[in-house]
């Protein structure tokens, strides 16, 4: 639990977490597969790639955290690795 007891689309549980591993909120990843975790995670500060390859994904569930906010999409853990190399060339900044 964080410090606050707020839980997402409040940033705080993803602020935590950089905090306690020392990380940078603008140089992370989070990966997320509710809209609320997409909304909480940008609000951070953070990156985020939208997940649905969960048992409770549905029709439209990629588009919905995209329009949320994530940076792209995967389906698959198999595809995390090259899509964080690929994400990790490129940045808005």
């Amino acid at each position: 639990e964080t410090p606050t007891g707020k839980t997402k689309p409040a940033p705080d549980v993803f602020l935590f977490a950089a905090e306690k591993l020392n990380a940078k909120p603008a140089n992370t990843f989070v990966i997320e597969d509710s809209v609320h975790g997409v909304h909480g995670a940008r609000a951070a500060g953070m990156r985020v790639i939208g997940f649905t390859g969960a048992g409770h994904s549905y029709p439209g569930h990629a588009d919905a955290l995209t329009e949320a906010g994530a940076e792209t999409v995967i389906r698959r853990w198999a595809e995390l690795k090259s899509v964080i190399a690929a994400l990790s060339e490129w940045s808005d900044a």
